[in-house]
């Protein structure tokens, strides 16, 4: 297995306030959206949602690896 190295938090961090804001745009306005307006932000909040699962998801990965070679040695 080739040398693991932790990912930067700091894109998860911004991807998830981006996210944060689009869920506030909702709850806010959700009554003021057209149709195309709510559609098109929940493919937003989706997609979002979607990286910040597989960036932990990586994460984790590059975690548990780099466990096991402290573990192995």
């Amino acid at each position: 297995m080739g040398v693991l190295k932790r990912q930067d938090i700091q894109e998860v961090n911004i991807k998830a306030e981006k996210l944060s804001v689009l869920t506030q745009t909702l709850f806010e306005y959700h009554d003021k959206l057209d149709r195309f307006q709510l559609k098109t932000i929940c493919a937003l909040v989706y997609d979002l949602a979607a990286e910040i699962h597989g960036w932990t998801e990586k994460e984790e990965e590059i975690v548990m690896g780099l466990e096991e070679e402290k573990r192995n040695g």
